[in-house]
């Protein structure tokens, strides 16, 4: 399988947009996260989807459900945390599976700390 790569028109463009979004909802954190379609199988080239940084609310529910069921954890979390962009990510199951939700993880990661001893 050859590795697909974003052109610098595209990217440029993807970056762009999600400066706007920030800015234009007032959010800290935008994540775009870009999934290679199948176009032998009429998909799209590229889809794009512009993720929030989840709120307090948002996170409590995805660790709650992720105690039960990942793959529904994650895709209530993406369903939360949709801003713009194609919604297919998060509607259809095999962009979902196969493309956004490894993507996703990025959402919940953890800044760099450490404990300091007394």
């Amino acid at each position: 399988m050859d590795e697909k790569m974003l052109t610098l028109e595209q990217e440029t463009k993807i970056k762009e947009k999600a400066l706007t979004l920030k800015e234009e909802k007032k959010l800290r954190k935008i994540y775009p996260m870009a999934v290679f379609g199948e176009t032998d199988c009429g998909e799209k080239e590229v889809y794009v989807a512009y993720m929030a940084e989840p709120t307090f609310p948002q996170f409590s529910k995805f660790m709650a459900a992720s105690k039960k069921d990942e793959v529904t954890a994650m895709r209530t979390l993406a369903r939360d945390c949709f801003v713009d962009g194609d919604k297919e990510l998060v509607d259809n199951e095999s962009l979902f599976l196969f493309g956004l939700m490894g993507q996703l993880s990025e959402l919940i990661t953890t800044r760099q700390s450490v404990l300091v001893n007394l």
